[in-house]
Parts: C-alpha cells; sequence; structure tokens
C-alpha cells in the first residue's frame, strides 16, 4: 500500500480515533452498525470478511454477534453485550483492513476511467478515502461525487463537499479544504 499517499491520521481524527469501545454512530438516522477501532463498522460485514481480514479467530469471535446489524438493531446488541477492545487489537483491526479497502477502492477508481489512484495528488486520494471510509462503494451510495472525482472534476467535487446534503457537514467541510489545497 506505500504507493498510496493517505493521510490516514486525518481520516482517524474524522473518524473520532480509535475506538477500543463499540459504538453505534447516529443509531436513528444512518446505516451504521456497531463501530469499533478507527471507523471499522461491523454492521457492514460479515464472518467471511472477518476471516478475510486474517485477524485473530479470539477477535473475531468476539466481534462476530454484531455482524450485519445497523441502526436500533445494533444499539440493542451492545446494550445487551457491550464490545470492548485493547488498543493493540483496534491496531491490528486498522493494519489488516486499510490495505484492501484502499486496493479496492484505487481498482475501481480505475475501471470507472478515472486513471491510476496512486497518481493524484497526497490530498485528493485521502478526501476520496474519507469519502468511501464512511460511505462504502462511492459508486452507489454517492453517485454524484464518485463521478466528479471519477472524471476529475475537482471543482464540481470540492462544490458538492460543501453542499453534501448529509448530516456531516463539518466533516464534509474539512475534506473540501483539504480537496482545495490539492487543486491550488
Amino acid at each position: 500500500m506505500s504507493h498510496y499517499s493517505i493521510d490516514f491520521s486525518f481520516i482517524a481524527h474524522l473518524e473520532g480515533g480509535s475506538a477500543t469501545k463499540g459504538y453505534v454512530p447516529d443509531a436513528g438516522n444512518s446505516r451504521s452498525g456497531v463501530t469499533i477501532a478507527t471507523g471499522f463498522d461491523l454492521g457492514q460485514r460479515q464472518l467471511a470478511d472477518l476471516q478475510a481480514l486474517d485477524l485473530p479467530d479470539t477477535l473475531a469471535e468476539r466481534m462476530r454477534p454484531y455482524l450485519g446489524l445497523t441502526g436500533h438493531a445494533a444499539m440493542a446488541q451492545l446494550s445487551t453485550q457491550p464490545l470492548s477492545i485493547t488498543a493493540a487489537q483496534a491496531e491490528q483491526i486498522d493494519e489488516a483492513y486499510k490495505e484492501p479497502f484502499i486496493n479496492r477502492l484505487a481498482a475501481s477508481y480505475g475501471k470507472c476511467g478515472g486513471g491510476d489512484f496512486a497518481q493524484l495528488p497526497a490530498q485528493m486520494q485521502t478526501v476520496i478515502a474519507s469519502v468511501a471510509f464512511q460511505y462504502g462503494d462511492l459508486a452507489s451510495r454517492t453517485p454524484n461525487f464518485w463521478k466528479q472525482v471519477v472524471a476529475h472534476d475537482w471543482n464540481g467535487a470540492h462544490s458538492n463537499l460543501l453542499n453534501f446534503g448529509d448530516r456531516y457537514t463539518s466533516r464534509r467541510r474539512q475534506e473540501a479544504e483539504l480537496l482545495f489545497q490539492a487543486m491550488s
């Protein structure tokens, strides 16, 4: 993954840092599930996803009860069975997840006509990765933003981030500021 220039500390800051206690962000208004480490949403995962990350069996088993649960169902599970991991385990999850996530994002970017993701300035890579970290598949979840970044319509992407229409205005503004740095 070293050929990418993503500022993961920027993303970690926007995600609220590395969490060792499970939480459900905005349970009533989002599709999020129990989240652990740096934005690792168990509601969007299946057991096969954890196995593919080659995490220790004990850690995967600890996360298993929360897989696929989102919103209020995730909150209910978390209230009856709180999830807690160590800082070392959170780092292990982060490291296992980052590379395949970014590789999929970069491959999708290239297949959709955006070119070599690694050739984008670090700020652009970081902004695209940040939005993808929160929303997952950008082509289906944020199609306008995805079309703009694939087409290298950076002015459009910048304007879009400033008027994204989601509940995360502060995050989108910080991403817009970072994108603007690369555009200047």
